[in-house]
């Protein structure tokens, strides 16, 4: 399996993730331009997708669902919940539909299987994913208020983690956000802080990841080495071998351009 993390942040998500002759992008929130320049950079063909899949309504997840369909044929994954919110224009006439799918079913592309749960945030039916190939699990969590013990169940054995270290919670208090913005981003269903990433650090993680990426970092209320810092004090506090080589293996996903490739 590999992967490479196309966008990640309030200006749009994207992940591809491929094995074989599979291949999918989890989430689409680049506009279909932007995300074809990046994949076409990194030495993919848009075309050549075998789905997409949505893990909610929100718009910097699927921003460029509808375009990207019609211009490729690419089926789109979303559950019935989500497609019901979505305000697409003639209805979505014009997208592929592939399967419905629903945050608790497991469902299979290709050479690639899925298992998403609930996870606590505002959308109708928001879930985060597990993907399974050839003995290769990674775990990708963003958009959620706080860890569940599912999630921290759902994350063990991974070999990848991509977990959301959205903000600060002194920067997020003096931040140029609206007071209603902030507190639906400090809510249980909203963004996970750097001090909750770090919980989960320190009580739950296995340690057997060989990458752990914080991911959908704010740009007005986190910054890129205050995530850094927390999560490597809470490694080296977890007592881990990953703590070892941790300034390899703990990387951040950069929220203007495409992250390096991750061949697992």
């Amino acid at each position: 399996m590999r992967l490479i993390i196309l966008g990640s942040g309030s200006s749009g998500n994207a992940l591809y993730v491929e094995s074989g002759a599979t291949s999918v992008l989890i989430d689409a929130g680049l506009s279909a331009k932007e995300t074809a320049r990046r994949m076409t950079a990194a030495g993919l063909d848009p075309t050549k997708l075998s789905a997409i899949v949505i893990t909610h309504e929100h718009t910097d997840h699927m921003k460029g669902v509808r375009v990207m369909s019609m211009a490729t044929g690419v089926p789109v994954f979303m559950s019935e919940a989500t497609r019901a919110v979505c305000s697409f224009p003639a209805g979505g006439e014009g997208i592929t539909w592939g399967q419905t799918i629903a945050s608790s079913e497991p469902f299979q592309i290709g050479s690639l299987n899925f298992y998403p749960f609930n996870i606590p945030h505002d959308g109708v039916d928001t879930f985060a994913v597990t993907v399974e190939s050839g003995g290769v699990q990674v775990g990708v969590v963003t958009d959620l208020g706080y860890i569940t013990q599912l999630v921290a169940e759902r994350l063990r054995g991974s070999t990848l983690v991509m977990i959301e270290s959205n903000h600060d919670r002194d920067m997020l208090k003096v931040g140029p956000y609206p007071w209603s913005l902030k507190q639906r981003i400090a809510s249980n269903v909203g963004h996970l802080s750097n001090d909750e990433t770090s919980r989960w650090i320190r009580e739950d993680f296995d340690g057997e990841a060989e990458y752990v990426v914080l991911a959908h970092l704010s740009r007005h209320c986190n910054h890129p080495e205050l995530a850094r810092l927390s999560a490597l004090q809470a490694l080296e506090a977890h007592g881990s071998l990953f703590f070892r080589r941790a300034e390899e293996r703990l990387r951040i996903a950069p929220p203007d351009r495409s992250s390096e490739w991750f061949e697992l």
